[in-house]
């Protein structure tokens, strides 16, 4: 071999190797929204009793929990069996600060 083609070779192989470990340059989108998957907090389920709704519209939730009774608004985009609710049914649900205040996340029948 002569002299270019072992330097045209080396030029190959060079770009070869440096293309193969070159790292990809990661962008970190630090904004998260409502709906991404990294925006989702993990919270803890409590226990507890259901002991009625306050007011005709339904918008909050009387709840007895280590036996005191509190009263929670529920969250305009919380989950759970909201519709199958009845009077001393056993529950377990979360809690979520919106506002300042704290407010149902997510409740369901136990």
């Amino acid at each position: 071999m002569d002299v270019w083609t072992k330097l045209i070779s080396l030029g190959i192989f060079t770009l070869l190797i440096t293309a193969c470990n070159a790292e990809p340059e990661v962008t970190v989108d630090s904004q998260l929204t409502d709906g991404d998957a990294a925006a989702i907090e993990l919270t803890t389920q409590v226990d507890g009793v259901f002991k009625g709704y306050v007011g005709e519209d339904q918008n909050s939730i009387i709840i007895e929990s280590e036996g005191q009774e509190n009263t929670y608004e529920i969250a305009e985009d919380a989950r759970g069996d909201f519709d199958k609710l009845q009077l001393n049914d056993p529950i377990a649900y979360s809690t979520k600060m919106v506002d300042g205040k704290e407010m149902i996340e997510t409740l369901r029948l136990n």
